[in-house]
């Protein structure tokens, strides 16, 4: 079974801490777009058609740590928010806890899994699900278990993020350049933008939104802990010089533009029963 959809292994060694997600997040920072990815998320919705003076009850599913909140805490402040925040993984959401302790709402914190969502079923205004879908087996379970979350409200919507096949390609095509061990199966590639276009309309009709943009790496610790937190958690030995010569590469690509870029290619879909 794949890495990425192996819970045993999600559990146990990728997402055990919070890690090797935060060292994925660091390298974010870099980016040469005017808002982070998390806050041209909230540009894209419509939150006008929501009644103000009324609860939004919100579903975060694999919330993660938290920094779609964090980055939007102010954004929201003018709405009433009822929030569950979900994710498989116990480290998550007591990560969760801790980023969203000063989030103006009403506030839920439990364990589940996007291909279980049966309690949560007809419930919620606004469910969320970001990159989390590549770790579900059964996608179209999944898919269908976001959907059945959302309520009757004619506004509620599902949204929906992942990454390009196209998305930080040079990063994983370096680390294989220069091992044969190095990871072929990327974290995304068994929900990449290129598979959810296939299989969104099965399910749901759907907005999408693209955020493209370039990331300027000038931190060598930061990139080498972003390839590193697909490989540590593996258990995979690389050859003894792997991140000598990855930084080798590095270095000569400061030396001739003052950065290493890495290229993103990001969608969002904003998805109606």
């Amino acid at each position: 079974m794949p890495k990425e959809i192996n819970k045993e292994y999600l559990k146990k060694d990728q997402y055990s801490t919070t890690k090797n997600l935060e060292a994925r997040i660091k390298i974010h920072q870099f980016t040469t777009n005017k808002y982070s990815f998390h806050e041209w998320i909230f540009n894209q919705y419509d939150l006008i058609k929501f009644d103000r003076d009324k609860e939004i009850k919100v579903l975060d599913v694999g919330c993660g740590t938290g920094v779609f909140w964090k980055k939007n805490s102010e954004n929201f402040e003018n709405f009433k928010l009822d929030i569950t925040f979900t994710d498989f993984s116990d480290a998550m959401v007591e990560k969760e806890k801790t980023n969203t302790e000063t989030l103006k709402a009403k506030k839920k914190y439990e364990v589940a899994d996007v291909e279980s969502l049966e309690k949560y079923k007809n419930s919620f205004d606004i469910v969320l699900c970001h990159n989390v879908l590549y770790h579900s087996e059964d996608k179209n379970n999944a898919l269908v278990n976001l959907k059945n979350c959302l309520n009757d409200n004619k506004n509620s919507f599902c949204s929906i993020t992942t990454n390009s096949e196209k998305h930080m390609l040079n990063v994983y095509e370096i680390g294989r350049s220069l091992d044969p061990n190095f990871p072929t199966d990327r974290i995304i590639d068994s929900f990449t933008e290129e598979v959810a276009d296939k299989m969104l309309p099965n399910h749901f009709k759907y907005e999408k939104k693209i955020e493209e943009e370039e990331l300027r790496v000038n931190d060598w610790s930061i990139l080498m802990g972003f390839v590193a937190s697909g490989v540590e958690p593996r258990g995979i030995k690389l050859v003894d010089n792997f991140y000598k010569n990855y930084n080798k590469i590095y270095e000569e690509e400061i030396k001739k533009q003052g950065y290493f870029s890495i290229i993103k290619r990001s969608p969002l879909y904003i998805c109606r029963k």
